[in-house]
């Protein structure tokens, strides 16, 4: 199956002396559905993974010939654009031109620190940073471009500092699955802790111990649906169930009200 569809997708014809690449053909596999009983005929239901929650998790379990397929519209979409691909590179150019590569925050006050984000000149992702509000050089509390090095995949969720300013609690996704692993890091070493929360919404809030956090989690249909309590130090397995949405026309939030008294 592999080789078949990566056949087609490198087939060519050539119209005008121009090589075209033909895109490859999936196979139709009837599969019948009957609802209020009207019955319709999916040919194609077959490239909609069973397990997609587990592919979410873990790409490599998806199916051979779902891999197969898709690898085969990866490269018919490559050859279709090869013919065009120094313009790409040129409108890329103009368009980075245009923008503020070198752009930032406004910094944000918080107690003896202002905490900004900011990104450097050919960087892909930001840089957290605070600098001490008496004066003084700046700190940079994460550099997403380092730790994005290497990655075939990386995005960096949400971010919080505790109200003591001793912690960073941030969030990151390495696999493009849109579940997000909760880290937090000591920012004096500027190392992170034992505590990876897997299987976030990739957003956060600290309580005012600046021991606990508040997040919430995704199910396994990829819904943002309950809140969970953990504490520094603790397995988050045995995090505190605070809020579960059982309703799954809605989606759970958490955050600090404005004055953090609530």
């Amino acid at each position: 199956m592999t080789n078949r569809l990566l056949d087609e997708a490198a087939r060519e014809t050539v119209t005008g002396g121009a090589a075209t690449p033909l895109p490859p053909v999936a196979e139709k596999r009837p599969s019948p559905s009957t609802w209020h009983g009207v019955t319709r005929v999916d040919d194609y239901a077959w490239l909609r993974a069973d397990n997609w929650q587990q592919v979410m998790h873990e790409p490599s379990v998806l199916a051979p010939d779902i891999r197969a397929y898709l690898d085969a519209e990866n490269a018919y979409s490559e050859a279709a654009m090869a013919p065009v691909e120094e313009l790409r590179k040129a409108l890329f150019k103009e368009m980075r031109g245009r923008i503020k590569e070198d752009d930032s925050s406004v910094p944000a006050p918080d107690g003896p620190y202002a905490y900004a984000i900011r990104y450097a000149e050919g960087g892909e992702h930001p840089l957290l940073v605070r600098t001490a509000r008496e004066g003084g050089p700046e700190t940079i509390l994460l550099d997403a471009d380092a730790m994005a090095k290497g990655k075939a995949y990386f995005r960096l969720g949400g971010s919080a500092h505790s109200p003591d300013h001793r912690f960073l609690a941030y969030a990151v996704d390495e696999r493009g699955s849109e579940y997000f692993e909760l880290r937090i890091r000591d920012i004096a070493t500027g190392e992170d802790l034992a505590d990876a929360i897997p299987a976030t919404a990739g957003s956060m809030t600290w309580a005012a111990d600046s021991r606990t956090l508040f997040y919430v989690h995704m199910d396994e249909n990829h819904r943002p649906s309950s809140v969970y309590r953990h504490v520094i130090g603790s397995d988050p397995a045995t995090d505190i169930l605070v809020y579960a949405e059982a309703d799954p026309g809605f989606f759970v939030g958490v955050g600090s009200t404005q004055s953090n008294a609530f």
